[in-house]
């Protein structure tokens, strides 16, 4: 990171070329003028957010941002997108591995039976994502994990013309396991699980699951705040032509999240207008699981919302994201929840308290229930900026309310 000396010079030379005062500076990225005055000054390092939010105030298009640039290696899970390895299980018995031979005494599995089986634990997937929006992913994770070794057992076990949808069903599995994994916390766990379900997917034929992969790792590292690693990732996930428009689709949403955590609103811009075309280009398999998130209702306004927060215009991003996170399904109650949170951050970042309190009050029952180790990571955020208004009685009443939905024990909401 550059100097504090450095920032705030260039800082105080941008504001001065945009034409803005210090109090006109103060009154657009919400910090008082004294705190801003100690920045340009070079007294006070400038927070990420701040340095964002000034950025996105006087026109510097990333530059701001790109001088309190972090390294670009993926710090929390020591991966980057030049890592051509393969993730191993720590646990064969806790990781299922692709191939591994039927059980000891176990029966083969006849076509006839494949066929009725199938259809099955799909429903019992499909059921698995229902519950996942309503509680906790630990308590939903037991039962996946014990579905995908079975369906991984039944694979191995099948004559040949039935295995290809067994390997494919359980690949399935796996990587909603790994998803689910993410959300308890455990974030290389999560990606050994993605790359079981990669190995699955490929003893079924299916190739597009290590694209749809490098958008999970892309996920990961976007919520560990590493944008060079999850543009990286992102770009990968859209490298073949050849796998399905909607996989790509949601890779180009990865790559504009990356390039709007770096600051770059052009290279955002672009993603997300690529990202918009492939998904408007797809078409889902009929009857097949779908991978990715089903319950967001205007998915592409959603990441727009996110992405603006991001580059520092939260203003914008609380007007894209409040009609977006309206349309949610009453029972989509986990993605309702992460969304609103990231709309409550916009209008608390844009001095708008009481408005993200409100918000932020509709959801935040659901926080012990949900025990969403991505959600937490921005209701930990939202926190952090309701400090700045000690004062502000709506403001100190939710950070109560917070505390205590934070660290309450998890429960199964009633409807």
């Amino acid at each position: 990171m550059v100097s504090a000396a450095r920032f705030g010079a260039e800082l105080r030379k941008r504001r001065e070329a945009a034409g803005l005062s210090l109090v006109g500076l103060s009154e657009r990225v919400h910090y008082s003028k004294g705190h801003l005055s100690k920045v340009e000054n070079g007294l006070k390092a400038p927070t990420s957010q701040l340095a964002r939010l000034c950025d996105s105030a006087v026109g510097a298009r990333g530059e701001l941002v790109r001088l309190t640039g972090e390294p670009p290696a993926a710090r929390s899970l020591d991966v980057t997108p030049a890592d051509a390895g393969v993730f191993r299980p720590r646990h064969e018995d806790e990781l299922p591995g692709a191939g591994a031979p039927p059980e000891p005494g176990e029966a083969a599995v006849a076509d006839g039976d494949t066929a009725a089986l199938v259809p099955l634990f799909r429903d019992r997937l499909e059921s698995a994502r229902g519950l996942a929006q309503l509680m906790g992913a630990s308590k939903v994770l037991p039962g996946l994990i014990a579905d995908t070794r079975a369906v991984r057992r039944m694979a191995a076990a099948a004559d040949p013309c039935g295995q290809p949808d067994l390997w494919l069903l359980a690949a399935r599995f796996a990587e909603f396991t790994g998803w689910m994994t993410q959300e308890t916390g455990d974030d290389p766990a999560s990606l050994q699980w993605t790359d079981v379900a990669v190995r699955m997917a490929a003893l079924g034929g299916d190739t597009a699951m290590a694209s749809y992969a490098m958008v999970r790792r892309a996920d990961v590292t976007l919520h560990a705040a590493d944008a060079l690693a999850t543009i990286a990732w992102g770009r990968r996930g859209q490298a073949d032509e050849r796998v399905p428009a909607r996989i790509r689709g949601l890779a180009a949403q990865r790559e504009a999240q990356g390039h709007a955590l770096a600051g770059d609103r052009s290279a955002c811009e672009r993603a997300l207008d690529r990202s918009a075309a492939l998904l408007a280009e797809a078409a889902d398999t009929a009857g097949e699981p779908v991978l990715g998130t089903t319950t967001a209702p205007d998915l592409h306004s959603l990441i727009v919302g996110w992405c603006l927060h991001d580059l520092g215009d939260p203003g914008r991003a609380a007007e894209i994201l409040d009609p977006a996170v309206a349309r949610f399904a009453p029972r989509a109650r986990r993605n309702r929840t992460r969304y609103a949170t990231r709309a409550a951050l916009a209008h608390a970042t844009a001095g708008e308290l009481e408005r993200a309190c409100e918000l932020m009050g509709t959801v935040v029952d659901q926080l012990p229930q949900l025990d969403s180790a991505t959600i937490r990571h921005d209701v930990r955020l939202f926190d952090r900026l309701l400090v700045r208004w000690p004062g502000h009685p709506p403001a100190r009443a939710m950070r109560v309310r917070l505390l205590r939905a934070l660290h309450a024990p998890a429960v199964i909401a009633e409807d």
